[in-house]
């Protein structure tokens, strides 16, 4: 089925299914007068944030005066404030000040782990699932919500409060027929390409470089260059290479970025914050940062806040612990130039990257440690045109001394209706 047309559902046995219109359910029980409400809408813009303080910890006790709220330069009105704090067991406590509040759309947490198998290799697609998996076990709990994209599909078509299947979609995860680091292994051999941008240079007819890194390989490598039938033969190679990596490069990059576009246009749907996990270790960027940037902007705005892992454990340097299937040494990134795609979706959206970590279930903490603590401020914006223009969000501490992250802006589109999540699991 085209991935256009794959919708998914939240919940176990009664399902509530995002791209159409939700089945109806319910109502869901009246909440104690005396507890105020918060409730997301499509006219608010929501800002998660997380602060610390200088010893990198996180400062609990804020209220909405110590915090300043700017949408490209203009200060904004704070008009919801509150914290919310997962505790083990899956209990939430929302405050305000010191008041309790009882955000429905708060009272869980959702998680998406989404494999982008194309851009990891087979070991550290194995790590990735062991770290997956271990976060399955330890972490969902009573009232969590998770999901698991691989294959271009969400795993049974719908987020799941079980376990059981959760860890059945993750042990359902495969390695990609094609993946980049294959491609990328190529810059290694003969000739050598020193990188994706010359690739890309080359690709597009730059005979200047072509020349360039002719002249290096045949300078430092004389015998194979004329074993390759000398410098005009060795050009035709370097052509023939750099145009076939961006070729099939551009394919597994679009088609990572429709994933994401996928995956934040139904979590949209959802109120609250959605945490999506994005496991991989980097992909082509070069003619993409447009698009990566207003996917992450549109993330944003619906409250998706996408963590990156690099599954490549230890990357330029021995490894400090086994890999799951073998032993072996991180992979240097002299030819890899990817990074910066995972690192501009989660900057933007206020999450974080993290690499250079063999054991995948202690970066997966990592991530659970930064979701389940965090502020929550809405306003609505100066501006109302919901226009589709790009709008930055700075979030300033009045107190000295402390930092705060939250998502760098928002793209103004109109959110389509919340759709609350209820429903049960094992």
């Amino acid at each position: 089925m085209p991935l256009s047309r794959l919708g998914f559902c939240v919940g176990v046995g009664l399902l509530i299914c995002l791209p159409s219109r939700v089945a109806s359910q319910q109502s869901p029980p009246q909440q104690p007068p005396s507890q105020p409400m918060f409730r997301s809408t499509t006219a608010l813009v929501e800002v998660d944030l997380i602060v610390h303080d200088r010893r990198g910890e996180f400062v609990p006790g804020l209220k909405a005066e110590d915090l300043q709220l700017f949408e490209d330069g203009r200060s904004q009105k704070i008009e919801q404030f509150y914290m919310v704090t997962h505790e083990r067991g899956g209990q939430l406590f929302p405050q305000t000040g010191d008041s309790l509040v009882a955000p429905e759309d708060r009272a869980r947490r959702i998680f998406v782990v989404l494999f982008d198998e194309a851009h990891m290799d087979h070991e550290g697609l194995q790590r990735a699932k062991v770290g997956a998996e271990q976060f399955v076990r330890d972490n969902i709990g009573p009232g969590d919500f998770g999901g698991v994209f691989h294959n271009n599909q969400m795993h049974n078509s719908r987020l799941t409060t079980s376990r059981a299947e959760l860890i059945g979609a993750i042990q359902a995860v495969e390695h990609g027929f094609e993946n980049r680091q294959a491609l990328l292994s190529t810059f290694r051999e003969f000739p050598r390409v020193p990188g994706e941008i010359d690739a890309l240079r080359i690709a597009d007819g730059s005979l200047e470089v072509v020349s360039r890194i002719t002249a290096e390989v045949c300078k430092d490598d004389p015998f194979n260059c004329q074993l390759n039938g000398g410098a005009n033969q060795v050009e035709n190679l370097i052509q023939q290479k750099a145009k076939l990596y961006v070729r099939q490069a551009r394919i597994l990059t679009f088609n990572t970025l429709q994933n994401l576009r996928y995956v934040v246009n139904r979590l949209s749907r959802i109120p609250g914050r959605k945490t999506v996990v994005f496991l991989s270790e980097g992909f082509f960027v070069e003619e993409s940062r447009q698009d990566l940037i207003t996917i992450a902007a549109e993330a944003a705005r619906a409250g998706t806040v996408i963590y990156n892992i690099d599954s490549r454990g230890l990357v330029g340097s021995p490894s400090a612990t086994p890999d799951v299937i073998r032993p072996e040494a991180g992979r240097s990134t002299a030819w890899d130039t990817g990074e910066d795609g995972p690192l501009i979706l989660a900057s933007a959206t206020g999450g974080l990257r993290f690499r250079n970590i063999d054991d995948m279930s202690r970066a997966f903490n990592l991530v659970v440690r930064d979701t389940s603590t965090y502020y929550v401020i809405g306003y609505q914006p100066d501006n109302p045109a919901m226009d589709g223009t790009f709008r930055k969000i700075e979030v300033k501490p009045v107190p000295s001394g402390l930092r705060v992250r939250s998502r760098q802006g928002y793209r103004a589109v109109a959110l389509p209706p919340m759709e609350p999540i209820r429903g049960g699991g094992t």
